[in-house]
């Protein structure tokens, strides 16, 4: 019997700045072997900065005015969670339907829960039970282990860890080597400082930092950088 060949889908990056630049090769990558999935290009309000194209892709529009077609899948490239978030559902209430980046290289544990609209990049962790939802960034060798659950629009930073039952609210932010303890909680829209080791848990919008972390208010300054 033949093989069913897939439907159709344009990816569309949305998101032309150092993350939709750095995701690309390992969006190329998922891809390679699927005919059907194509890259259609980059959307970004901020079209003047750019030139008409990025990496032989074209810069098809502004995120705010495209038109969505039928075959469209998005994936969000935007470093803040919180602007990340805002762009997924605008996208969302006018129809947009979502890509998921995991890279081949990736380990996901076949009892694992992936979102849709994650991005996870090259050897990164998922554990046995774990559940990732929809969304969620983890960046270069990141790992969440067993029995953890990870909120929509979280963010990993390359080689943060998240031990076995701790739970990242929606849209906490962990730092490069940062590192959460087994059964911590980090609450929604909390950021873990790069290096810093928490092993209590820490309330919404305060900033964990040291070894072992103290919980700071959250400056607004810290709050919108991307």
């Amino acid at each position: 019997m033949a093989r069913q060949q897939s439907e159709p889908i344009s990816v569309i990056v949305a998101g032309a700045g150092g993350f939709g630049m750095e995701a690309l090769p390992y969006i190329r990558d998922a891809i390679a072997l699927d005919p059907a999935i194509t890259i259609k290009g980059f959307l970004d309000d901020k079209l003047e900065v750019f030139n008409g194209k990025l990496d032989d892709l074209p810069m098809i529009g502004r995120i705010h005015d495209y038109r969505i077609e039928s075959q469209d899948r998005f994936i969000v490239t935007i470093g803040d969670p919180q602007a990340r978030a805002d762009v997924t559902r605008s996208l969302e209430k006018r129809g947009a339907k979502f890509f998921t980046l995991i890279h081949p290289t990736a380990n996901i544990a076949s009892t694992a829960k992936v979102g849709t609209g994650c991005i996870i990049y090259p050897f990164c962790g998922v554990g046995n039970q774990a559940n990732v939802r929809e969304h969620v960034v983890m960046t270069w060798y990141s790992s969440v282990a067993h029995d953890t659950v990870v909120e929509p629009f979280s963010m990993l930073s390359s080689y943060s860890t998240l031990n076995g039952g701790a739970v990242l609210e929606e849209g906490a932010f962990l730092g490069t080597h940062a590192v959460v303890n087994p059964l911590v909680r980090i609450g929604a829209w909390s950021r873990v400082a790069a290096g810093s080791v928490v092993y209590k848990s820490v309330g919404p919008r305060l900033l964990a930092m040291g070894n072992p972390a103290r919980a700071l208010p959250l400056m607004n300054r810290l709050s919108e950088q991307s």
